[in-house]
C-alpha cells in the first residue's frame, strides 16, 4: 500500500512538471550597502587616497546622499509570479502591439492602465465553473470565493531607497608602508510596493453547493445550499491581505497569515551592513598602485520574516560577509603642467555570504505559486465512511477522513531556514578626466551573486506534521445520503484529496462529463466510490428548491489520500541568484589648494540593468530528479532535522533549478567630504 501511494505521488508530481516554471517565494536584492561604483568615484576621493612613500597617518571621510528608484517592473513581477505563455507582462498572452485586446479583460485599473503592456503584470482569478476560463487563470475556489467569480489584478512593483552613506579610508603607513582600513555603512530609508489594483469583473452570486467546502446544508430563501455568497470572501485582495475567510460554524477556514500581499508601501529603515576591508599596497608608485585586502561586512539591517511576499529588506539578509579586495589605478596620461591626466581605476570585492537564519515560506515541489493554494487537514479515526469500487460488502476505511479545517499552504510551509551564498562579486572599471580641480568619471560596475544555499534548520524544526495534510482542489469534501434532505442536515466528511491539483485549476472540473460531473469526485486520488456504512452509498447531488435530489451522483472518495509530506517542500525552487550590468557617472570639484584639509564637493548618477528572469525562469520545465518523493532516495525518511534530510530529495536538481532575480533601477548621488594627513 505504501509503494502504491509513492508511486501515485510520484505520477501526480511528474504531472504537474509539464508546465512548472520557477518563481521565487522571496525576492532577494542587492543590499544597499554593496555598491564599489558610490564608494570609488570622486577626484577628491580616490586621488586622495592610496598614496605612495608616505610615512604618517592620512585619511579621508566622505559623506553619499543617493535616491534610487527600481525600473522594469515586469521583471520583478515574473520572479514572484512566473512568466507563464510568454516572457511579455501580459499574463494570458497578448502581444505588446495590441494593448486593446490586452486589457480590455481587466478594464482601466489605476495609473498602470496607461501602459499596461509595458509596465503591468496580470494576473487573472476565476472560479472553477467559469465557463472558458483560461488555463493560467488563478482558482479562485483557493481564496474562498464563489465558484463563479472573475476578476483581473495587476502588479506594478517598485522599490525605493533613500540612503545617507558614511565611507572612511585610513592609511596606516605610520605602521606599515602601504596598508590601509576602510569601513562604510549607509542608514537607508526603503520603501516596497507591489502596486496591486484588482478589477472585479464579475462578484459571483453562486452559494457553494452542500459538501463543497462544509458539511451542513443551509436554506437560503426557497434553495438548500451549503455556503451563501454572503459568507463567502468578497475578493482576491481580501483573501490575499490575509483578511478574508470563509464564515461557517462547521469548518474552519484560516486567513492567510504568511507571504501575504499588501494593497500599501511597505517601509523599513535601518542602518546596512557594515563594510571593511584592512589591505595593503603592495605595488605602488605615483601613477599607478595595485593593492589587495581582506573584506569583510557586518549585518545590521533586517532579516526576511516571511509575512509578506514583497517585505522590506535593508541589508543583505543579516549575513556576515568575509572575502577580498583588490584595488588598483594608472595614470597613463598627463600633460606637461600636470594640470590635466587621464587614470583607469579597477577596484573588486569578491566574499563569501556565510549561514543567516531567516524566516521563509515554500511552494510545493514542481507546484509554483502552490503556497496560495488551499490545504485540507485530515483526521483519525475514519468514521461513518468507507471505500469500494462497486460491492459495498468489504468496504474499507481510507486511513484518514476530512477534519473540516483548511488552511492556506503558506500557512503549513513557513518555517526559519539557513541561508548561504557561495560567492558575491562586485567589480567596477572607471575612466577618471581631471583637469584643474575638476574631474570627470564613466565606469561600468558588474555585480553578480551566485545561487544561495537553502537549509533547514535542525534547532528548530517546522511544526509540521507529515501525512495530516492534502491539496483540496475542486474537490467535494463531504458526501450525503440520496435520500430527501433538509436545512440542517450534515454530511459525512470525505477523504478526498487531490495532489494533482495546482494554483490554476483543480483535478475534477477539467475531466468532468455529464456521466461524471464535477461533484462526483472524478478527478480524486485513487478513487474509490464512497459508502456511509456496508450498504448505503454517499452522494453528491442537485437539490431542487424543495430539497429533493435533481441528479444523484454517489460520489467518489480518496483510498487512500495523497498528503503533504516535509519532502515536498520546494526548498530548491526557491533558491535565487543575481547579475546586473551598471553604467555611472559624476562630476566633482575638490579644493586642491589646501594643504592638510581638502574638501571636495561631487555629483553623479548610475543606471543599473539587472538580468531578466526569463532568461532561465520561464524556460525551465521542472528540474530533472526533483519529483521523486523521497523513498528511494533517503535512509531512512525526510526528517528535517536528521542527517538524511540533508540532500536526501535535492540531490542533482538545486544547481540546476535557480532562477535569476536581479533588480533594475537608477539612482542619483550627491557625494562630499575632506581628506587630510
Amino acid at each position: 500500500m505504501n509503494n502504491m501511494i509513492k508511486t501515485s505521488l510520484c505520477i501526480a508530481f511528474l504531472a504537474s512538471c509539464t508546465a512548472a516554471v520557477a518563481v521565487a517565494p522571496y525576492y532577494s536584492i542587492r543590499s544597499q550597502s554593496e555598491n564599489i561604483a558610490r564608494e570609488m568615484v570622486g577626484g577628491g576621493w580616490n586621488t586622495q587616497i592610496n598614496f605612495c612613500d608616505m610615512d604618517c597617518w592620512y585619511g579621508n571621510f566622505s559623506i553619499a546622499a543617493e535616491w534610487t528608484s527600481s525600473f522594469r517592473p515586469c521583471n520583478i513581477a515574473q520572479c514572484l509570479f512566473g512568466c507563464y505563455n510568454n516572457n511579455n507582462c501580459c499574463s494570458w498572452g497578448c502581444s505588446t502591439t495590441d494593448c486593446n485586446s490586452c486589457c480590455a479583460p481587466c478594464g482601466p485599473c489605476g495609473p498602470c492602465y496607461d501602459n499596461c503592456c509595458d509596465d503591468c503584470y496580470r494576473i487573472r482569478i476565476s472560479g472553477s465553473q467559469v465557463a472558458n476560463r483560461g488555463g493560467w487563470d488563478w482558482l479562485a475556489d483557493n481564496f474562498g470565493l464563489p465558484v463563479d467569480y472573475k476578476s483581473c489584478v495587476t502588479f506594478e512593483p517598485k522599490i525605493d531607497n533613500f540612503l545617507v552613506d558614511f565611507n572612511f579610508f585610513l592609511g596606516l603607513d605610520e605602521w606599515c608602508k602601504g596598508m590601509y582600513f576602510r569601513i562604510h555603512a549607509p542608514v537607508v530609508h526603503t520603501r516596497w510596493d507591489l502596486n496591486m489594483c484588482e478589477c472585479i469583473e464579475a462578484q459571483g452570486v453562486a452559494n457553494h453547493p452542500a459538501g463543497y467546502f462544509n458539511k451542513t446544508v443551509v436554506a437560503s430563501g426557497t434553495d438548500l445550499v451549503g455556503i451563501t455568497r454572503n459568507n463567502l470572501v468578497s475578493s482576491f485582495t481580501s483573501f490575499i491581505s490575509g483578511c478574508g475567510v470563509i464564515n461557517s460554524r462547521d469548518i474552519t477556514f484560516n486567513p492567510l497569515c504568511y507571504a501575504k500581499m499588501d494593497c500599501c508601501r511597505r517601509t523599513e529603515t535601518a542602518l546596512a551592513d557594515i563594510r571593511m576591508a584592512l589591505g595593503w599596497n603592495f605595488w605602488c608608485d605615483e601613477c599607478y598602485h595595485v593593492g589587495l585586502g581582506i573584506y569583510a561586512a557586518a549585518p545590521t539591517g533586517n532579516r526576511p520574516e516571511g509575512c509578506y511576499l514583497f517585505e522590506p529588506i535593508v541589508g543583505n539578509g543579516k549575513h556576515f560577509e568575509l572575502g577580498g579586495q583588490f584595488t588598483s589605478h594608472w595614470q597613463f596620461w598627463s600633460d606637461e603642467c600636470e594640470e590635466r591626466c587621464c587614470t583607469f581605476y579597477l577596484d573588486a570585492n569578491i566574499s563569501h555570504l556565510f549561514k543567516a537564519k531567516q524566516c521563509r515560506v515554500f511552494d510545493l515541489r514542481c507546484k509554483p505559486l502552490s503556497r496560495y493554494m488551499l490545504a485540507a487537514k485530515f483526521k483519525t479515526p475514519v468514521e461513518g465512511l468507507y471505500a469500494k469500487a462497486a460491492d459495498p460488502v468489504d468496504a474499507d476505511k481510507p486511513v484518514k477522513q476530512f477534519a473540516g479545517i483548511y488552511s492556506p499552504v503558506a500557512n503549513l510551509t513557513y518555517m526559519p531556514v539557513d541561508v548561504s551564498v557561495g560567492v558575491q562579486a562586485d567589480v567596477a572599471l572607471m575612466f577618471q578626466y581631471n583637469h584643474c580641480n575638476w574631474s570627470f568619471d564613466l565606469g561600468y560596475n558588474f555585480w553578480g551573486r551566485s545561487c544561495d544555499k537553502i537549509e533547514c534548520r535542525c534547532d528548530c524544526c517546522p511544526c509540521f506534521e507529515d501525512n495530516t495534510w492534502a491539496l483540496k482542489g475542486d474537490a467535494y469534501m463531504y458526501g450525503f445520503n440520496t435520500t430527501q434532505i433538509t436545512a440542517n442536515q450534515e454530511g459525512v466528511a470525505l477523504s478526498a484529496s487531490q495532489s494533482g491539483a495546482t494554483i490554476f485549476a483543480g483535478t475534477n472540473t477539467p475531466i468532468a462529463t455529464a456521466a461524471a460531473p464535477w461533484y462526483k469526485n472524478p478527478g480524486v486520488d485513487n478513487k474509490l466510490l464512497a459508502w456511509n456504512n456496508t450498504t448505503g452509498p454517499l452522494a453528491l447531488n442537485t437539490f431542487n428548491a424543495k430539497g429533493e435530489a435533481a441528479s444523484v451522483q454517489q460520489v467518489y472518495t480518496s483510498k487512500d489520500p495523497v498528503f503533504i509530506n516535509f519532502c515536498d517542500f520546494d526548498l530548491c525552487g526557491a533558491q535565487t541568484k543575481g547579475i546586473s550590468h551598471k553604467l555611472f557617472i559624476n562630476f566633482d570639484y575638490t579644493w586642491c589648494d589646501r594643504e592638510c584639509w581638502v574638501p571636495y564637493l561631487g555629483i553623479g548618477g548610475e543606471v543599473e540593468f539587472g538580468q531578466k528572469p526569463c532568461d532561465d525562469c520561464c524556460n525551465n520545465n521542472c528540474y530533472d530528479n526533483c519529483c521523486n518523493p523521497c523513498g528511494t532516495s533517503c535512509n531512512t525518511s525526510c526528517s528535517p532535522c536528521g542527517p538524511c534530510y540533508d540532500n536526501c530529495c535535492y540531490d542533482n536538481c538545486c544547481d540546476n533549478n535557480c532562477c535569476t532575480c536581479a533588480l533594475s533601477q537608477w539612482g542619483i548621488w550627491l557625494k562630499g567630504g575632506v581628506a587630510f594627513n
